[in-house]
Order: C-alpha cells, then sequence, then structure tokens
C-alpha cells in the first residue's frame, strides 16, 4: 500500500476539477451574504485548490516532509486512508510518520499518472475531489505498474486550501 499512497499523492496533482465547470451558477450582485448552497466550479476557486496539489506533489517528490505537512489541516480527525484496515492515519504525527515511510518506497521523479477518469466541485470553503487512474513509477530501477481509486476533502483556512481528507484505494496485489 506505500507504493500506491505515495504514487497516488503525486497524481493528485492531475485531479482538476475543471471536469465539472459545466455547473456554474450565476449569482446576481448582493445577494452572496454566505457562501453558496449549491456546489461552485470557480475557475479562481479551481486554481486555488491546484495551486494545493501542486505543493503537496513537489513536497512529495522533493521528500520535503514540513512542505508536505503544510499541506494538511492541522486538526487532530486529519485522516489519510488506504485500502484495509489498519491503513488509517489519523492526526499529523502519524501522517508525518506514514510519509516517512513512503519516502523510502520509490525512485524519485519516476512516477508517470495517467487519470482517466477524474471529478470534484468545491462549496464555500470546502471542496472535495475523486479520480481513478493507472500509475507507472520505479523502485530501484525496477518499473511497476498499477491503478488507484483517489478521494480527498479540503478545506480553506486562513486563506489556504489544506487537506481534511486523503484516501487512496487499490486492487490487492495490484
Amino acid at each position: 500500500m506505500k507504493r500506491q499512497l505515495m504514487a497516488s499523492s503525486l497524481i493528485i496533482l492531475s485531479l482538476n476539477l475543471s471536469a465539472c465547470q459545466g455547473q456554474q451558477s450565476a449569482t446576481p450582485v448582493g445577494q452572496m451574504a454566505s457562501a453558496p448552497s449549491t456546489p461552485q466550479n470557480d475557475p479562481k476557486v479551481v486554481e486555488e485548490v491546484r495551486g494545493l496539489l501542486q505543493k503537496h506533489d513537489t513536497a512529495l517528490n522533493d521528500k520535503n516532509i514540513e512542505s508536505l505537512l503544510e499541506t494538511f489541516a492541522p486538526a487532530p480527525n486529519t485522516v489519510v486512508l488506504g485500502t484495509g484496515p489498519g491503513e488509517r492515519w489519523v492526526g499529523a504525527d502519524e501522517i508525518r510518520k506514514a510519509y516517512t515511510e513512503i519516502f523510502k518506497d520509490y525512485d524519485t521523479g519516476t512516477v508517470e499518472p495517467s487519470c482517466d477518469w477524474k471529478t470534484g466541485q468545491h462549496l464555500g470553503d470546502m471542496a472535495w475531489m475523486a479520480a481513478t487512474c493507472q500509475l507507472k513509477d520505479s523502485l530501484k530501477g525496477k518499473k511497476r505498474e498499477y491503478h488507484l481509486n483517489i478521494s480527498a476533502a479540503a478545506v480553506k483556512q486562513d486563506g489556504k486550501w489544506r487537506f481534511t481528507m486523503l484516501h487512496m484505494s487499490n486492487v490487492a496485489g495490484s
């Protein structure tokens, strides 16, 4: 699971919310007193979330744990989930430990994602995204291929988007 978790983290970059852009709704000026009540696809927010994804992926590829942890909300219930029982890392300390192990499980710069399906939306300061992807990478020069399902949720805190939940799953033995 560690290799799939690492690789799926890199492919998060390829998740773009533009797949849902056809559902934008116009709000008359002066009517927006609080967060919208229906999902939105504001291009500015899409770019901000892409920035979160890019920061996460760059930190992962660089094996920079501090920068990577900045992409997660500091709440004690922020979680990264894997495929099976026990593949649950809750809070900054556990997420740090998980990624420290993940860093050992890939050759830097070898992940090649290809996501054949992706979607997502945002509602005010909350966003979600999902994808199914095929990944190629290598470990110690040995090439690998596998498939992942990925879902994530993020919140905007202090002007920055951060993950509150990141979940990756794959077929056992894949």
